[in-house]
């Protein structure tokens, strides 16, 4: 909070305003849970470089805020009949700021509300601070890694779970489904989403579950996550519907081993994009297509926050950064293979979050394994 409090101060400005759902989420201390799915019922935290910050809320959810946050000073409009806008303006005024400036998140900011910001305060300006909020999240303590550890051991243990409960002649959505229920028993509130290809539909990066029965000799791929509260899990497997062929056995063994090595490699002080080419390097050098934009990314509040694994994306790892380690490759038939897992950055390397990396011999369901 120190930190967050500064900030309008490190960057020489007047103010920042954390408005997107995971900016509010992070820099108030509530999560409010409409806020994911109702765009227009805005909230603010406007953190002055003078004075203490402000939670601007819609009223419905003033009591939780309240309660909860760290923040004394909490305001809140009458939905459908003010506009939070107009309670961000009339605070933006009473901190003597209008003609100051002002940081925002331009990545979230709707037009709209953006019109309405300079029409009303024509003597402000404002600046995107959407990096500088991410870069601080980027970070995490020691308390939002037990979180993130315990949601991905517990979403492991559901897929372990459901996957040896599984059989040839299941139905894909019976399998997904068997997924999401063992995810939701397993402590989750909610499930972010499941991509579940197979068959044919292997070849596409999202596919989505069926009502076609796995056929033995299928490749099982899917992606899976969470939601606990503000936090939510992320990851993914590759499995085998049973008798798989050597060259499916060797694709995924040499897709485990890069993982392994990508994660060996990581460690405070390489830039982001050094990690994306050596596992592109990698992969190309086991003679397997690579495939991936990204192969990883920050995860927290976010399910994708920066630094992304990816090419340009010149961020250094630091000590407490999370970080999704996901690549993927496909076999000579096009079906994708897909393992992910969550690590954190140590002092001097990586430790894993999930219960394991995935196990190097290619696993059937119906079946138990270790990882």
């Amino acid at each position: 909070m120190d930190v967050l409090k500064a900030l309008p101060s490190s960057l020489g400005i007047d103010a920042v305003i954390a408005m997107n759902p995971e900016n509010f989420t992070y820099a108030s201390g509530v999560f409010v849970l409409t806020m994911r799915f109702v765009r227009a019922r805005q909230a603010y935290v406007v953190f002055p470089a003078s004075g203490e910050p402000v939670v601007i809320a819609c009223g419905i959810d003033g009591p939780q805020i309240t309660e909860a946050t760290w923040i004394d000073d909490v305001r809140t409009y009458e939905e459908f009949v003010q506009q939070p806008v107009d309670i961000l303006i009339s605070t933006i005024r009473d901190l003597g700021l209008e003609k100051g400036r002002i940081g925002i998140d331009f990545d979230y900011l709707p037009a709209l509300t953006f019109q309405t910001l300079t029409q009303a305060l024509p003597g402000a300006s404002f600046i995107d601070t959407s990096p500088q909020l991410a870069a601080i999240r980027s970070v995490k303590t020691r308390q939002e890694i037990a979180v993130l550890e315990r949601n991905a051991k517990l979403t492991h243990q559901a897929v372990l779970a459901a996957m040896e409960s599984s059989v040839a002649g299941d139905t894909e959505r019976v399998i997904a489904n068997r997924i999401a229920t063992q995810i939701i028993e397993h402590g989750a509130d909610t499930i972010t989403w499941i991509s579940f290809p197979c068959g044919d539909a292997g070849k596409q990066a999202h596919g989505h579950p069926s009502e076609r029965p796995v056929e033995p000799g299928e490749i099982i791929r899917f992606d899976v996550g969470g939601t606990y509260g503000a936090w939510a899990s992320d990851f993914a497997r590759t499995y085998s519907s049973g008798a798989p062929t050597a060259e499916q056995r060797d694709v995924y063994a040499k897709l485990v081993d890069i993982q392994a090595e990508v994660i060996g490699m990581m460690k405070p002080g390489i830039a982001a994009q050094e990690i994306f080419t050596f596992c592109k390097k990698k992969t190309l050098e086991r003679g397997l297509p690579f495939l991936l934009p990204h192969i990883g990314h920050s995860f927290g509040i976010e399910i994708h926050e920066r630094p992304l694994l990816r090419p340009g994306e010149e961020i250094i790892l630091e000590e407490g950064m999370v970080l999704n380690v996901e690549p993927l490759t496909s076999d000579s038939q096009g079906i994708m293979y897909h393992v992910e897992d969550l690590v954190e950055i140590t002092g001097s390397g990586t430790r894993i979050l999930s219960l394991g990396l995935a196990p190097r011999e290619l696993p059937v369901i119906g079946r138990p394994i270790s990882g």
